[in-house]
């Protein structure tokens, strides 16, 4: 009895194992396509669209509220070295939380739902976003959609 009891505990072993394999090969094809569909423009930012946002009505509020002095102004135009102290990333986290709450309550409920089921989920969820809410989340391309992602949760959490 003993023999028969190893075979089926090393036979379910097999097939647990075969299952659990299979998941991971699916897990990691799905995350592969959502990559793959990405593409270069994802991890991608632009300073030229930062200025831009930041002559827009919105970014001249968002410099106002700041109280920036005319030299560090300057400095976040030019790209002067503000970006590696993390300055600047400061201040696009900000803007993108002021447009985060500028969106319509049903799309700040449903992304701090996908915000909830974590990075993955909200990576696959982005694609539903209308045209005009990426844009405003991405300050028209001035950070990225992975960073957009990563503030976002952060921001939302």
């Amino acid at each position: 009895m003993s023999a028969v009891a190893a075979l089926a505990s090393l036979t379910l072993g097999v097939a647990g194992t075969t299952a659990a394999q299979a998941h991971e090969q699916r897990e990691r094809a799905a995350a592969a396509s959502v990559t793959e569909e990405w593409g270069p423009e994802f991890e991608t930012s632009s300073h030229e669209a930062f200025v831009s946002y930041l002559d827009s009505a919105e970014g001249q509020e968002l410099l106002r509220e700041e109280g920036l002095t005319r030299a560090e102004r300057a400095a976040v135009y030019a790209g002067d070295d503000v970006a590696a102290s993390g300055w600047l990333d400061k201040l696009k986290k900000k803007a993108l939380k002021k447009a985060f709450k500028a969106l319509p309550d049903s799309w700040q409920k449903k992304m701090t739902d996908w915000a909830k089921k974590g990075k993955g989920y909200f990576k696959e969820k982005w694609s539903s976003l209308p045209g005009w809410a990426k844009k405003a989340l991405t300050l028209g391309g001035a950070i990225s959609v992975k960073t957009a992602i990563e503030w976002l949760i952060d921001i939302i959490l």
